[in-house]
């Protein structure tokens, strides 16, 4: 457009690559019509950068789905054109180190324009904490990994961080939509809970750790971090992996969630009702001192050495030999989980799952873990799957897995078991966190591997130095 200014300041390599790949992923999925590169003025300040293309376009239900590490509009297009689904999602980080966002406007069949929103002079400070902590833009040293800084954005109203004394009931909410954050936090009044919101995931995580809240409220659609990954770094701590966690939002990931060890989800636009009914849960897991857990296995001496090793003063167990004996038992008390075996003298497990359902009386399922000395094909998980969608099937391969899987499960919180089953859980932890500690030289002429790598190496625990020659590798070495 005419009246742009003659030039910006920002990093031109990222800004390369941002735009070579919005233009590649145009070119790829465009083959009738045109691309077009525009740029416009979006602001004062700040630019706009469009590639638009008449290509295959991107449904409604998919437009933030794209943007998540290894995912595409759908599995058939990772066929159809090759690719990682990397390359949005790295071109949306950077696009946040540069002070801008990207953003997509899509009608299938139709075509796409995908929209770089940039400040014309950007802020160096800004990139250094929003980057990995192994990786400096301005240096490309790994030398020195300082730990990013606590992010707390203002709420459009005053939470009750500064009120919260002893005795009192906290609820968390992360969640960025003041409205829908507001309507949670006066229900939490009005059921006698103090509430902290947080507006995206890192101040989540920060004030989760540092307030250790009874009850967490967790939006999928953050604007930092999707709330899939929060959970999962939720639950990989043994300080906040106790927490009941509920997640509410508009796009469905529900069995990913369950199986993440989330208590529930909510999709939105949520009822009054359904709201009051997840405090209600909150209350229940929060008071319940005891936990109870239904065993069905057929081989004495493996139930008995199954309740022996989960047995405990906050532990209730039911162990029962047939599926008939465990239908007897669900329809006449609540269970927070269930630990299966899958051939049982009188049905199969999927059999015992059907029935589960069909039986009118019960409420919802407990997850449910499959203890079984060998791996589920993906064709048995989605068989026990199809029975209802709150099903959590884990492969429990292990006393020490076993009772690894029901500790999240039960929410238990770590500090407060045996010496000897945090030993068990610290080993079990151990042998899944091989990277945790380990130092990793990457080396690697293109930014974009550097950064996957990086972010995807240090959430295991692994110590990044970087080098992206040759030469440089041997000098690290």
């Amino acid at each position: 457009d005419s009246g742009l200014p003659e030039s910006i300041y920002t990093d031109r390599q990222r800004l390369e690559q941002i735009l070579k790949n919005l233009l590649s992923n145009a070119f790829k999925f465009t083959e009738v019509g045109q691309v077009t590169l525009h740029v416009s003025r979006a602001s004062t300040g700040k630019l706009s950068l469009s590639v638009i293309d008449t290509g295959i376009g991107v449904p409604k239900a998919q437009q933030e789905v794209i943007f998540e590490a290894f995912r595409q509009a759908d599995g058939t297009t990772n066929r159809k054109y090759g690719g990682t689904g990397l390359g949005l999602s790295i071109s949306r980080d950077l696009a946040r180190l540069l002070g801008g966002t990207i953003g997509v406007e899509s009608e299938p069949s139709k075509g796409s324009r995908f929209t770089l929103v940039l400040p014309e002079t950007y802020d160096e400070s800004r990139i250094e904490t929003a980057l990995p902590k192994a990786y400096s833009l301005s240096t490309g040293s790994a030398e020195v990994a300082t730990p990013r800084p606590a992010r707390v954005r203002p709420v459009p109203f005053a939470d009750d961080r500064t009120a919260l004394g002893p005795g009192s009931r906290t609820l968390l909410v992360v969640e960025d939509e003041p409205q829908f954050a507001k309507i949670l936090y006066e229900l939490a009044h009005e059921l006698q809970y103090k509430c902290v919101v947080a507006q995206d995931g890192e101040e989540g995580l920060e004030l989760a750790q540092r307030l250790l809240p009874d009850a967490i409220f967790l939006d999928i659609m953050l604007p930092d971090h999707s709330g899939l990954t929060v959970l999962d770094q939720l639950k990989e701590d043994p300080a906040t992996r106790h927490i009941p966690v509920h997640i509410a939002s508009s796009h469905d990931y529900i069995e990913k969630a369950m199986r993440m060890g989330a208590i529930g989800y909510t999709l939105k636009p949520a009822k009054r009702e359904a709201l009051k009914a997840v405090f209600a849960k909150f209350d229940v897991r929060i008071s319940q001192k005891d936990r109870r857990v239904l065993i069905i296995e057929d081989d004495k001496l493996q139930r008995e050495s199954m309740v022996k090793l989960i047995e405990g003063t906050d532990v209730e167990i039911t162990a029962v030999a047939l599926a008939s004996e465990a239908l007897t038992a669900l329809k006449n008390n609540a269970f927070d989980c269930m630990v299966m075996d899958l051939t049982l003298p009188d049905m199969s497990g999927q059999e015992l799952l059907k029935k589960m359902i069909e039986q009118s009386e019960l409420g919802s399922i407990p997850p449910v873990i499959v203890y079984t000395g060998r791996s589920l094909s993906r064709g048995e998980e989605d068989q026990l799957r199809k029975y209802s969608r709150s099903i959590i099937i884990k492969g429990a391969k292990s006393p020490e897995r076993l009772l690894y899987e029901l500790n999240l499960f039960l929410h238990h919180a770590e500090s407060k078991l045996s010496p000897e089953r945090r030993e068990i859980l610290k080993i079990v932890r151990s042998s899944e966190d091989f990277f945790s500690g380990r130092k990793i030289l990457v080396v690697d002429d293109d930014i974009r591997n550097i950064y996957a790598l990086t972010a995807a190496l240090e959430q295991k625990g692994a110590v990044i130095v970087v080098a992206k020659n040759g030469k440089e590798a041997l000098a690290r070495l």
